[in-house]
C-alpha cells in the first residue's frame, strides 16, 4: 500500500532526476537546510527521509486533483535561461506522463552561474 507521502516523494525524485539531466541546468536550487550543511561532507547530497529533493516541491490540492510540481533551477550562465526552463518543463512532464498524467509543472530559474 502506498501512502500519499510515499507517492509524493517518488514523484519528487523522478522530477529531480529529469530536471538535473537537462543540458544547461547547473543544479537544483538548494534548500535552506542544504545551505547550512558542513562543506566538508563527502559524496553527493542525499534526500532525507520524508523530504523532497532540494529545488522540487510536489503537492496536490485534493486527493484526486492533478499534481502540482514546482521546480527551481540554477542555469549555466552561457545558456539561454528561458530555453533551459522550457526544456526542463518538457522533460519533467514527459517523465511524469506515466505515473502522474496531467501534472501541472512550473519551472523557475533562480540564478545563473
Amino acid at each position: 500500500m502506498t501512502t500519499a507521502a510515499t507517492e509524493r516523494d517518488a514523484l519528487a525524485g523522478t522530477v529531480a532526476r529529469a530536471a538535473a539531466d537537462v543540458p544547461g541546468v547547473a543544479f537544483l536550487r538548494p534548500g535552506l537546510a542544504d545551505l547550512f550543511r558542513p562543506s566538508a561532507r563527502t559524496g553527493p547530497p542525499r534526500a532525507a527521509a520524508g523530504r523532497a529533493p532540494a529545488g522540487v516541491r510536489v503537492s496536490r490540492a485534493s486527493a484526486t486533483g492533478p499534481w502540482e510540481v514546482d521546480v527551481q533551477i540554477v542555469v549555466h550562465r552561457d545558456r539561454h535561461a528561458l530555453t533551459v526552463a522550457r526544456t526542463v518543463r518538457d522533460a519533467v512532464t514527459t517523465a511524469l506522463s506515466a505515473t502522474a498524467p496531467g501534472a501541472q509543472v512550473t519551472v523557475t530559474v533562480t540564478n545563473a552561474v
